[in-house]
Protein backbone atom coordinates (compact mmCIF):
# COMPACT_ATOMS: atom_id res chain seq x y z
CA UNK A 1 0.00 0.00 0.00
CA UNK A 2 1.51 3.43 -0.95
CA UNK A 3 2.67 5.51 2.01
CA UNK A 4 0.56 8.62 1.16
CA UNK A 5 -2.53 6.42 0.82
CA UNK A 6 -1.90 4.98 4.24
CA UNK A 7 -1.32 8.44 5.71
CA UNK A 8 -4.48 9.71 4.05
CA UNK A 9 -6.52 6.92 5.57
CA UNK A 10 -4.83 7.51 8.92
CA UNK A 11 -5.89 11.16 8.79
CA UNK A 12 -9.39 10.05 7.79
CA UNK A 13 -9.46 7.68 10.75
CA UNK A 14 -8.55 10.48 13.13
CA UNK A 15 -11.21 12.72 11.63
CA UNK A 16 -13.70 9.94 12.35
CA UNK A 17 -12.45 9.87 15.95
CA UNK A 18 -13.03 13.62 16.20
CA UNK A 19 -16.51 13.15 14.74
CA UNK A 20 -17.29 10.49 17.32
CA UNK A 21 -16.07 12.79 20.10
CA UNK A 22 -18.31 15.57 18.77
CA UNK A 23 -21.35 13.25 18.71
CA UNK A 24 -20.74 11.91 22.24
CA UNK A 25 -22.48 14.93 23.77
CA UNK A 26 -19.92 17.59 24.80
CA UNK A 27 -21.98 20.27 23.04
CA UNK A 28 -25.08 19.29 25.02
CA UNK A 29 -22.99 19.21 28.18
CA UNK A 30 -21.87 22.82 27.66
CA UNK A 31 -25.42 23.82 26.79
CA UNK A 32 -26.97 22.28 29.91
CA UNK A 33 -24.54 24.02 32.26
CA UNK A 34 -24.92 27.47 30.66
CA UNK A 35 -28.61 27.39 29.62
CA UNK A 36 -29.81 29.33 32.67
CA UNK A 37 -27.43 32.24 32.02
CA UNK A 38 -29.49 33.93 29.26
CA UNK A 39 -32.80 32.17 30.04
CA UNK A 40 -33.45 33.05 33.69
CA UNK A 41 -33.33 36.82 33.12
CA UNK A 42 -36.02 36.37 30.45
CA UNK A 43 -38.15 34.24 32.76
CA UNK A 44 -37.84 36.79 35.58
CA UNK A 45 -38.78 39.81 33.45
CA UNK A 46 -42.20 41.42 33.69
CA UNK A 47 -42.81 40.70 30.01
CA UNK A 48 -42.60 36.95 30.61
CA UNK A 49 -45.88 35.08 31.02
CA UNK A 50 -44.22 32.95 33.71
CA UNK A 51 -42.51 35.84 35.56
CA UNK A 52 -40.48 33.66 37.93
CA UNK A 53 -39.35 34.91 41.31
CA UNK A 54 -35.69 34.67 42.38
CA UNK A 55 -36.57 31.70 44.57
CA UNK A 56 -38.29 29.89 41.70
CA UNK A 57 -35.37 30.65 39.37
CA UNK A 58 -32.95 29.13 41.87
CA UNK A 59 -34.91 25.87 41.74
CA UNK A 60 -34.87 25.83 37.94
CA UNK A 61 -31.11 26.35 38.02
CA UNK A 62 -30.14 23.97 40.80
CA UNK A 63 -32.31 20.95 39.96
CA UNK A 64 -29.95 20.10 37.10
CA UNK A 65 -27.62 18.55 39.68
CA UNK A 66 -30.34 16.19 40.91
CA UNK A 67 -30.79 14.84 37.40
CA UNK A 68 -27.04 14.35 37.05
CA UNK A 69 -26.82 12.43 40.31
CA UNK A 70 -29.83 10.29 39.38
CA UNK A 71 -28.17 9.27 36.10
CA UNK A 72 -24.44 8.94 36.86
CA UNK A 73 -24.16 5.49 38.44
CA UNK A 74 -27.06 3.81 36.51
CA UNK A 75 -25.60 5.01 33.20
CA UNK A 76 -22.28 3.37 34.03
CA UNK A 77 -24.04 0.05 34.58
CA UNK A 78 -26.22 0.41 31.47
CA UNK A 79 -23.21 1.26 29.29
CA UNK A 80 -21.41 -1.85 30.50
CA UNK A 81 -24.51 -4.00 30.10
CA UNK A 82 -25.90 -2.75 26.77
CA UNK A 83 -22.93 -0.92 25.26
CA UNK A 84 -21.83 2.75 25.22
CA UNK A 85 -23.28 3.33 21.73
CA UNK A 86 -26.84 2.47 22.72
CA UNK A 87 -26.53 4.65 25.82
CA UNK A 88 -25.24 7.62 23.83
CA UNK A 89 -28.14 7.35 21.39
CA UNK A 90 -30.59 6.78 24.23
CA UNK A 91 -29.46 9.96 25.99
CA UNK A 92 -31.13 12.02 23.26
CA UNK A 93 -34.47 11.02 24.82
CA UNK A 94 -34.07 13.15 27.99
CA UNK A 95 -32.69 15.97 25.79
CA UNK A 96 -35.84 15.89 23.64
CA UNK A 97 -38.06 15.68 26.73
CA UNK A 98 -36.30 18.78 28.08
CA UNK A 99 -36.82 20.59 24.76
CA UNK A 100 -40.51 19.70 24.45
CA UNK A 101 -41.42 20.43 28.08
CA UNK A 102 -39.66 23.82 28.06
CA UNK A 103 -41.41 24.75 24.80
CA UNK A 104 -44.87 24.15 26.32
CA UNK A 105 -44.09 24.98 29.93
CA UNK A 106 -46.54 27.20 31.82
CA UNK A 107 -45.18 27.10 35.37
CA UNK A 108 -42.03 26.65 37.44
CA UNK A 109 -42.83 23.00 38.19
CA UNK A 110 -42.73 21.90 34.55
CA UNK A 111 -39.57 23.95 33.98
CA UNK A 112 -37.92 22.28 36.96
CA UNK A 113 -38.96 18.86 35.67
CA UNK A 114 -37.48 19.74 32.28
CA UNK A 115 -34.19 20.76 33.88
CA UNK A 116 -34.13 17.45 35.75
CA UNK A 117 -34.22 15.59 32.43
CA UNK A 118 -31.48 17.87 31.11
CA UNK A 119 -29.47 16.80 34.15
CA UNK A 120 -30.13 13.13 33.36
CA UNK A 121 -28.65 13.62 29.89
CA UNK A 122 -25.71 15.56 31.33
CA UNK A 123 -24.94 12.88 33.92
CA UNK A 124 -25.09 10.17 31.28
CA UNK A 125 -22.78 12.08 28.94
CA UNK A 126 -20.21 12.61 31.70
CA UNK A 127 -20.06 8.86 32.35
CA UNK A 128 -20.34 7.23 28.94
CA UNK A 129 -18.24 9.64 26.86
CA UNK A 130 -14.87 8.90 28.55
CA UNK A 131 -15.65 5.17 28.29
CA UNK A 132 -16.21 5.26 24.53
CA UNK A 133 -13.39 7.68 23.76
CA UNK A 134 -10.81 5.61 25.63
CA UNK A 135 -11.67 2.56 23.53
CA UNK A 136 -11.76 3.89 19.96
CA UNK A 137 -8.62 5.95 19.44
CA UNK A 138 -4.96 5.13 19.07
CA UNK A 139 -2.66 5.93 21.97
CA UNK A 140 -0.85 8.84 20.30
CA UNK A 141 -4.12 10.68 19.58
CA UNK A 142 -5.78 10.20 22.97
CA UNK A 143 -4.76 13.56 24.42
CA UNK A 144 -5.82 15.52 21.36
CA UNK A 145 -9.22 13.85 21.37
CA UNK A 146 -9.79 14.63 25.06
CA UNK A 147 -8.83 18.28 24.50
CA UNK A 148 -11.19 18.45 21.52
CA UNK A 149 -14.00 17.17 23.76
CA UNK A 150 -13.30 19.99 26.24
CA UNK A 151 -13.22 22.51 23.39
CA UNK A 152 -16.68 21.43 22.15
CA UNK A 153 -18.06 21.95 25.67
CA UNK A 154 -16.96 25.59 25.46
CA UNK A 155 -18.48 25.82 21.97
CA UNK A 156 -21.80 24.87 23.56
CA UNK A 157 -21.36 27.55 26.24
CA UNK A 158 -20.53 30.23 23.67
CA UNK A 159 -23.44 29.18 21.43
CA UNK A 160 -25.90 29.58 24.31
CA UNK A 161 -24.47 32.99 25.19
CA UNK A 162 -24.64 34.33 21.62
CA UNK A 163 -27.96 32.83 20.47
CA UNK A 164 -29.60 33.40 23.85
CA UNK A 165 -28.86 37.11 23.63
CA UNK A 166 -31.01 37.54 20.51
CA UNK A 167 -33.88 35.02 20.68
CA UNK A 168 -36.53 33.94 23.17
CA UNK A 169 -35.69 31.08 25.50
CA UNK A 170 -38.14 28.72 23.77
CA UNK A 171 -36.53 29.35 20.39
CA UNK A 172 -33.08 28.89 21.92
CA UNK A 173 -34.12 25.59 23.51
CA UNK A 174 -35.61 24.25 20.27
CA UNK A 175 -32.47 25.18 18.30
CA UNK A 176 -30.27 23.41 20.84
CA UNK A 177 -32.56 20.37 20.87
CA UNK A 178 -32.40 20.08 17.08
CA UNK A 179 -28.60 20.26 17.15
CA UNK A 180 -28.53 17.51 19.80
CA UNK A 181 -30.85 15.34 17.71
CA UNK A 182 -28.69 15.78 14.60
CA UNK A 183 -25.52 14.78 16.46
CA UNK A 184 -27.22 11.73 18.00
CA UNK A 185 -28.52 10.71 14.55
CA UNK A 186 -24.98 10.81 13.16
CA UNK A 187 -23.78 8.60 16.00
CA UNK A 188 -26.23 5.89 14.87
CA UNK A 189 -23.91 5.22 11.93
CA UNK A 190 -20.75 4.90 14.07
CA UNK A 191 -19.62 1.52 15.46
CA UNK A 192 -20.01 0.16 18.98
CA UNK A 193 -16.99 0.30 21.28
CA UNK A 194 -14.46 -2.50 20.58
CA UNK A 195 -14.18 -3.50 24.25
CA UNK A 196 -17.91 -4.04 24.59
CA UNK A 197 -17.95 -6.11 21.40
CA UNK A 198 -15.06 -8.27 22.61
CA UNK A 199 -16.73 -8.85 25.98
CA UNK A 200 -19.73 -10.17 24.08
CA UNK A 201 -17.68 -12.48 21.82
CA UNK A 202 -18.13 -10.32 18.72
CA UNK A 203 -14.50 -10.32 17.65
CA UNK A 204 -15.06 -9.63 13.95
CA UNK A 205 -17.22 -6.57 14.72
CA UNK A 206 -14.58 -5.36 17.17
CA UNK A 207 -11.92 -5.59 14.48
CA UNK A 208 -14.16 -3.69 12.04
CA UNK A 209 -14.75 -0.98 14.66
CA UNK A 210 -11.02 -0.54 15.22
CA UNK A 211 -10.34 -0.39 11.49
CA UNK A 212 -13.15 2.15 11.05
CA UNK A 213 -11.26 4.54 13.36
CA UNK A 214 -7.87 3.76 11.75
CA UNK A 215 -7.82 2.38 8.21
CA UNK A 216 -9.40 -0.56 6.42
CA UNK A 217 -6.02 -2.25 5.91
CA UNK A 218 -4.63 -1.50 9.36
CA UNK A 219 -3.44 -4.56 11.29
CA UNK A 220 -5.42 -4.41 14.54
CA UNK A 221 -4.55 -7.91 15.77
CA UNK A 222 -2.19 -6.52 18.41
CA UNK A 223 -4.89 -4.20 19.74
CA UNK A 224 -7.37 -7.09 19.85
CA UNK A 225 -4.90 -9.12 21.91
CA UNK A 226 -4.46 -6.17 24.31
CA UNK A 227 -8.23 -5.90 24.72
CA UNK A 228 -8.44 -9.65 25.38
CA UNK A 229 -5.70 -9.36 27.99
CA UNK A 230 -7.36 -6.36 29.63
CA UNK A 231 -10.64 -8.23 29.79
CA UNK A 232 -8.94 -11.49 30.72
CA UNK A 233 -11.23 -13.78 32.58
CA UNK A 234 -13.33 -10.84 33.83
CA UNK A 235 -16.35 -11.16 31.56
CA UNK A 236 -18.63 -9.59 34.13
CA UNK A 237 -18.53 -6.25 35.90
CA UNK A 238 -16.90 -6.19 39.32
CA UNK A 239 -19.16 -5.52 42.27
CA UNK A 240 -18.36 -2.62 44.61
CA UNK A 241 -16.94 -5.05 47.20
CA UNK A 242 -14.75 -6.79 44.62
CA UNK A 243 -13.58 -3.47 43.17
CA UNK A 244 -12.47 -2.17 46.58
CA UNK A 245 -10.37 -5.29 47.07
CA UNK A 246 -8.49 -4.70 43.82
CA UNK A 247 -5.29 -2.68 44.05
CA UNK A 248 -5.54 -1.44 40.48
CA UNK A 249 -9.10 -0.19 41.04
CA UNK A 250 -8.35 1.48 44.38
CA UNK A 251 -5.31 3.29 42.97
CA UNK A 252 -7.24 4.31 39.87
CA UNK A 253 -10.17 5.60 41.93
CA UNK A 254 -7.80 7.45 44.25
CA UNK A 255 -6.28 9.29 41.30
CA UNK A 256 -9.55 9.98 39.45
CA UNK A 257 -11.65 10.95 42.47
CA UNK A 258 -8.78 12.91 44.00
CA UNK A 259 -8.26 14.94 40.83
CA UNK A 260 -12.02 15.51 40.61
CA UNK A 261 -12.05 16.91 44.16
CA UNK A 262 -9.12 19.21 43.46
CA UNK A 263 -10.68 20.36 40.18
CA UNK A 264 -13.75 21.50 42.09
CA UNK A 265 -11.62 23.23 44.74
CA UNK A 266 -9.64 25.15 42.15
CA UNK A 267 -12.79 27.31 42.05
CA UNK A 268 -13.41 27.13 38.31
CA UNK A 269 -17.16 26.62 38.65
CA UNK A 270 -17.45 29.54 41.05
CA UNK A 271 -15.50 31.70 38.61
CA UNK A 272 -17.87 30.78 35.76
CA UNK A 273 -21.04 31.16 37.82
CA UNK A 274 -20.03 34.45 39.50
CA UNK A 275 -17.62 36.11 37.05
CA UNK A 276 -19.61 39.34 36.83
CA UNK A 277 -20.01 39.49 40.62
CA UNK A 278 -16.26 39.03 41.11
CA UNK A 279 -15.47 41.97 38.83
CA UNK A 280 -18.16 44.05 40.54
CA UNK A 281 -16.53 43.41 43.92
CA UNK A 282 -13.09 44.16 42.47
CA UNK A 283 -14.19 47.70 41.48
CA UNK A 284 -11.48 47.99 38.84
CA UNK A 285 -13.17 50.72 36.85
CA UNK A 286 -13.58 48.36 33.90
CA UNK A 287 -17.02 47.22 32.79
CA UNK A 288 -17.71 43.94 34.58
CA UNK A 289 -19.63 42.45 31.66
CA UNK A 290 -16.83 43.24 29.23
CA UNK A 291 -14.33 41.69 31.66
CA UNK A 292 -16.55 38.61 31.95
CA UNK A 293 -16.71 38.20 28.15
CA UNK A 294 -12.93 38.45 27.91
CA UNK A 295 -12.58 35.77 30.61
CA UNK A 296 -14.94 33.42 28.74
CA UNK A 297 -13.24 33.94 25.38
CA UNK A 298 -9.85 33.23 26.95
CA UNK A 299 -11.22 29.91 28.22
CA UNK A 300 -12.34 29.02 24.70
CA UNK A 301 -8.99 30.09 23.23
CA UNK A 302 -7.14 28.01 25.83
CA UNK A 303 -9.24 24.97 24.94
CA UNK A 304 -8.41 25.45 21.24
CA UNK A 305 -4.68 25.77 21.95
CA UNK A 306 -4.64 22.68 24.11
CA UNK A 307 -5.98 20.53 21.26
CA UNK A 308 -2.69 21.10 19.44
CA UNK A 309 -0.22 20.90 22.34
CA UNK A 310 -1.61 18.23 24.68
CA UNK A 311 0.46 15.41 23.14
CA UNK A 312 3.71 17.39 23.29
CA UNK A 313 4.36 16.53 26.95
CA UNK A 314 3.30 14.10 29.66
CA UNK A 315 -0.09 14.37 31.37
CA UNK A 316 1.57 15.03 34.75
CA UNK A 317 3.67 17.85 33.24
CA UNK A 318 0.57 19.67 32.10
CA UNK A 319 -1.08 19.07 35.48
CA UNK A 320 1.93 20.61 37.29
CA UNK A 321 1.91 23.62 34.95
CA UNK A 322 -1.84 23.98 35.43
CA UNK A 323 -1.89 23.75 39.22
CA UNK A 324 1.11 26.03 39.72
CA UNK A 325 -0.27 28.61 37.27
CA UNK A 326 -3.68 28.63 38.95
CA UNK A 327 -2.15 28.80 42.42
CA UNK A 328 0.00 31.80 41.48
CA UNK A 329 -2.84 33.68 39.74
CA UNK A 330 -5.27 33.03 42.60
CA UNK A 331 -2.68 34.19 45.14
CA UNK A 332 -2.14 37.42 43.17
CA UNK A 333 -5.92 37.95 42.98
CA UNK A 334 -6.13 37.44 46.74
CA UNK A 335 -3.31 39.96 47.23
CA UNK A 336 -5.22 42.50 45.13
CA UNK A 337 -8.22 42.27 47.45
CA UNK A 338 -5.87 42.36 50.46
CA UNK A 339 -4.28 45.60 49.22
CA UNK A 340 -7.72 46.98 48.45
CA UNK A 341 -8.84 46.24 52.01
CA UNK A 342 -5.87 48.25 53.36
CA UNK A 343 -6.41 51.13 50.95
CA UNK A 344 -3.23 50.50 48.94
CA UNK A 345 -3.43 52.01 45.48
CA UNK A 346 -0.99 52.55 42.60
CA UNK A 347 -1.07 53.03 38.85
CA UNK A 348 -2.19 49.90 37.01
CA UNK A 349 -3.61 48.10 40.06
CA UNK A 350 -7.02 47.90 38.38
CA UNK A 351 -5.73 45.54 35.71
CA UNK A 352 -4.67 42.91 38.25
CA UNK A 353 -8.04 41.08 38.60
CA UNK A 354 -8.59 40.63 34.86
CA UNK A 355 -4.95 39.71 34.23
CA UNK A 356 -5.00 37.19 37.08
CA UNK A 357 -8.19 35.55 35.85
CA UNK A 358 -6.90 35.41 32.26
CA UNK A 359 -3.79 33.54 33.47
CA UNK A 360 -6.03 31.40 35.68
CA UNK A 361 -8.26 30.48 32.70
CA UNK A 362 -5.30 29.58 30.50
CA UNK A 363 -3.75 27.51 33.30
CA UNK A 364 -6.99 25.60 33.84
CA UNK A 365 -7.33 24.92 30.11
CA UNK A 366 -3.77 23.56 29.97
CA UNK A 367 -4.32 20.75 32.45
CA UNK A 368 -7.01 20.56 35.12
CA UNK A 369 -9.78 20.94 32.55
CA UNK A 370 -9.02 18.45 29.75
CA UNK A 371 -6.69 16.05 31.60
CA UNK A 372 -9.46 14.99 33.99
CA UNK A 373 -11.55 13.78 31.03
CA UNK A 374 -8.54 11.82 29.81
CA UNK A 375 -7.60 10.04 33.02
CA UNK A 376 -11.21 9.07 33.71
CA UNK A 377 -11.12 7.06 30.50
CA UNK A 378 -7.54 5.80 30.81
CA UNK A 379 -7.24 4.50 34.37
CA UNK A 380 -9.91 1.79 34.44
CA UNK A 381 -10.27 -1.62 32.82
CA UNK A 382 -13.57 -2.52 31.11
CA UNK A 383 -14.81 -4.62 34.05
CA UNK A 384 -14.92 -1.60 36.36
CA UNK A 385 -15.01 1.42 34.05
CA UNK A 386 -18.77 1.98 34.31
CA UNK A 387 -18.78 1.82 38.11
CA UNK A 388 -15.64 3.97 38.43
CA UNK A 389 -16.85 6.71 36.09
CA UNK A 390 -20.20 6.75 37.87
CA UNK A 391 -18.48 7.28 41.22
CA UNK A 392 -16.18 9.96 39.78
CA UNK A 393 -18.98 11.89 38.10
CA UNK A 394 -21.17 11.69 41.21
CA UNK A 395 -18.31 13.18 43.20
CA UNK A 396 -17.88 15.88 40.56
CA UNK A 397 -21.47 17.09 40.63
CA UNK A 398 -21.96 16.86 44.39
CA UNK A 399 -18.87 19.02 44.95
CA UNK A 400 -19.85 21.41 42.17
CA UNK A 401 -23.09 22.12 44.03
CA UNK A 402 -21.28 22.47 47.36
CA UNK A 403 -18.56 24.81 46.08
CA UNK A 404 -20.82 27.07 44.01
CA UNK A 405 -23.31 27.31 46.88
CA UNK A 406 -20.54 28.08 49.40
CA UNK A 407 -18.66 30.64 47.30
CA UNK A 408 -20.93 33.67 48.02
CA UNK A 409 -20.92 32.75 51.70
CA UNK A 410 -17.12 32.57 51.71
CA UNK A 411 -16.87 35.96 50.02
CA UNK A 412 -19.12 37.48 52.67
CA UNK A 413 -17.73 35.79 55.79
CA UNK A 414 -14.04 35.31 54.89
CA UNK A 415 -13.60 38.16 52.46
CA UNK A 416 -12.53 37.79 48.82
CA UNK A 417 -8.81 37.86 49.73
CA UNK A 418 -8.90 34.80 52.01
CA UNK A 419 -11.37 33.04 49.70
CA UNK A 420 -8.89 33.19 46.81
CA UNK A 421 -5.98 32.36 49.14
CA UNK A 422 -7.91 29.19 50.08
CA UNK A 423 -8.28 28.15 46.44
CA UNK A 424 -4.58 28.91 45.86
CA UNK A 425 -3.58 26.63 48.75
CA UNK A 426 -5.83 23.89 47.36
CA UNK A 427 -3.91 24.07 44.08
CA UNK A 428 -0.58 23.70 45.89
CA UNK A 429 -2.02 20.62 47.60
CA UNK A 430 -3.20 19.41 44.18
CA UNK A 431 0.36 19.59 42.80
CA UNK A 432 1.55 17.43 45.71
CA UNK A 433 -1.28 14.97 45.05
CA UNK A 434 -0.32 14.73 41.37
CA UNK A 435 3.29 14.04 42.37
CA UNK A 436 2.46 11.05 44.58
CA UNK A 437 -0.93 9.69 43.45
CA UNK A 438 -1.53 10.30 39.74
CA UNK A 439 0.20 7.85 37.35
CA UNK A 440 1.48 8.88 33.93
CA UNK A 441 -0.72 7.51 31.13
CA UNK A 442 0.52 9.28 28.00
CA UNK A 443 1.61 6.89 25.25
CA UNK A 444 0.67 3.78 27.24
CA UNK A 445 -1.85 1.10 26.38
CA UNK A 446 -4.68 0.20 28.72
CA UNK A 447 -2.90 -3.01 29.71
CA UNK A 448 0.33 -1.17 30.52
CA UNK A 449 -1.56 1.27 32.71
CA UNK A 450 -3.34 -1.57 34.53
CA UNK A 451 -0.06 -3.40 35.09
CA UNK A 452 1.50 -0.29 36.62
CA UNK A 453 -1.50 0.28 38.89
CA UNK A 454 -1.23 -3.34 40.07
CA UNK A 455 2.49 -3.06 40.78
Amino acid sequence: MPENDYLGKSVLGRLKQLLASLCLGPFSLGVSVSWTSPVLPQLESNSSSLHLTKEESSWVGSILGLGVLAAAVPTGYLASRFGPKRCVIGLIIPVLIFTIVVSFSEDVYSLSAARFFSGVATGGICVVSPMYMSEIHDVSFRGTLGSFFEFVIYVGVVTVAIVGAYVKYTTLTIILGVIGLVLASIFVFLPESPNYLMRNNRREEAEMALKFYRSAKCDVSGIIVEIENSIGGRQRQLSVREALRSKRVVRGLTAAVGMTIFQKFCGIDSMIFYTVNIFQIAETGMNEYTSSIIFTLVQLAGAVLNVFVVEMANRRTFLFISTIGMSASLAVLGMYFHMKAYGIDFTGIGIIPLTSLVIYALSFASGMGPILWLINGELFAPDVKGLANGVTMTTNWVLLSVVTKSFPIMLKNMGPNYTFYFFAICMIASAVFVKFSVPETRGKTLQQIQNELDY
